[in-house]
């Protein structure tokens, strides 16, 4: 795949802080820039799949009886991408599908490649000019994380189209791989004029020439009437279920219950 070294570049009029990084400034930065790039999913690659998502993320199926349908590659892309880039428990049971990332949610997957490289701006803006350009340690963070998104949300979409079928997910490693693929190469140049307390960044990184998502892959859930089928099923999450059983204890629920835990074994990491 071609690809071809962008150019960006930040300047301001700096103004000075104290040495020593905030964790609020990193967590601030990284959960502004997932949520930026939820957006532009969600109005662009995703615009189309969002019952899909609504389907897997709440285990909707028609009944009890029958099998979980067809997963929509790209639920399956968006969902996993978000649980491992966040680290969380489960896929299922989110409230809403652009649920807002509070302020303190780090993506953790890439949390110890950005420290180190908050550490690296910091410690070089400390050696040439004695304090921290803030704004320019937040672009470049934010920067990072927007391409690691993106980068790493095509990984999963590479794998969604066999892995959908399957049932299955990849094991903890070979999202580890995935991880560090979809971190970007990068270079900066951090400039700063004494005289007139002006700085600049310039930020290099490779850019693919082709367009992010070129492999299309094909929606079970794009015929008229999915958004309707989807909102009449039922939701089967293990919670939802196992207080059904609680309640109204019977065989067709136990068998239910255990339907439910086996298939979401198979989507576990």
């Amino acid at each position: 795949m071609l690809n071809h070294v962008l150019k960006i570049v930040y300047s301001t009029i700096t103004s000075r802080h104290k040495a020593g990084t905030s964790t609020q400034l990193l967590y601030g930065v990284t959960s502004n820039a997932v949520q930026q790039v939820i957006d532009r999913l969600f109005q662009s690659s995703l615009k189309s799949h969002q019952h899909c998502i609504t389907q897997l993320m709440e285990l909707r199926k028609s009944n009890e009886t029958i099998e979980f349908p067809e997963i929509c590659p790209y639920a399956y892309a968006y969902v996993f991408w978000r649980k491992s880039l966040l680290k969380e428990e489960h896929f299922y049971g989110f409230n809403s599908l652009r649920t807002s990332l509070i302020s303190d949610v780090a993506p953790l997957l890439i949390r110890e490649l950005l420290e180190y490289f908050s550490d690296q701006v910091v410690n070089y803006q400390m050696k040439i000019r004695r304090s921290i350009d803030m704004g320019g340690l937040s672009w470049i963070l934010e920067k990072l994380v927007l391409q690691f998104c993106e980068n790493f949300f095509c990984a999963w979409m590479e794998t969604a189209g066999k892995r959908s079928k399957e049932i299955s997910v990849p094991s903890w490693k070979e999202i580890e791989n995935m991880r560090d693929r979809s971190f970007p190469d990068v270079a900066f140049k951090y400039n700063f004029d004494e005289s007139s307390s002006s700085s600049s960044i310039e930020y290099y990184h490779l850019q693919n020439k082709e367009p992010l998502l070129t492999n299309k892959c094909n929606c079970p859930n794009q015929h008229e009437t999915a958004k309707q089928d989807i909102q009449s099923m039922i939701s089967c999450t293990p919670q939802k279920v196992a207080m059904l059983n609680m309640s109204n204890p019977s065989d067709e629920h136990k068998i239910l219950q255990k339907t439910v835990e086996t298939y979401v074994k198979k989507l576990s990491f």
